[in-house]
């Protein structure tokens, strides 16, 4: 029997080569999420986890799926929205929802007003996001796993922490070069670390 963490290896390339199929090439870079450390403490991340959580649950509670296509990512209380609805009483409504969670401040709602997007445009939104990573981390300036980022449509957006302004400024820079970038949007709070 395959071990758990093969197994998900393993379904991660042959999902990257069924989405390279619909695209022409996909670019996935996969680590060992152990060799990357956080300037958050555990209690916030798990804070995090819980208001993730929580907004999701009450997207779920709607029930009538308007909001299937919205993510919710946290950081350090801060939320970030993004996907896509189909008006902008939804997008309205989403963010209403994350805004009530308790420790959900501020809330970014990016979401856009757009139809759904075909599954070549979530490959090519995948592609982006994967270049991104693979960009980020080869930059020793950047320390990225402080770093959130996803693409809808072409435009990346950059949430989480940076430790200078020149920090977040250059990743902005590095993303702004990939191929298929459309536009960027920033959301990343500069906090230098204390002693």
């Amino acid at each position: 029997m395959m071990p758990r963490r093969h197994k998900i290896s393993l379904l991660g390339l042959l999902l990257a080569a069924g989405l390279g199929a619909c695209q022409g090439k996909t670019l996935v870079v996969l680590e060992d999420p152990r060799t990357l450390i956080e300037d958050r403490s555990l209690d916030a991340a798990q804070e995090d986890s819980r208001i993730r959580l929580d907004i999701n649950s009450l997207y779920i509670e709607q029930g009538t799926g308007q909001l299937k296509n919205v993510k919710a990512e946290v950081y350090e209380g801060a939320v970030l929205l993004i996907g896509t609805v189909g008006n902008p009483a939804d997008r309205d409504i989403a963010g209403s929802l994350a805004g009530a969670v308790r420790g959900a401040s501020p809330v970014y709602n990016e979401i856009q007003v757009a139809p759904g997007g075909s599954l070549a445009d979530e490959a090519a939104d995948l592609t982006i996001e994967n270049k991104v990573k693979q960009a980020l981390r080869a930059e020793n300036e950047i320390h990225s796993v402080n770093l959130r980022w996803h693409s809808v449509n072409g435009i990346v957006y950059l949430f989480g922490r940076a430790l200078g302004e020149a920090e977040r400024d250059r990743a902005l820079a590095v993303i702004r070069k990939i191929e298929g970038v459309k536009d960027t949007v920033d959301h990343v709070k500069v906090v230098p670390l204390t002693n």
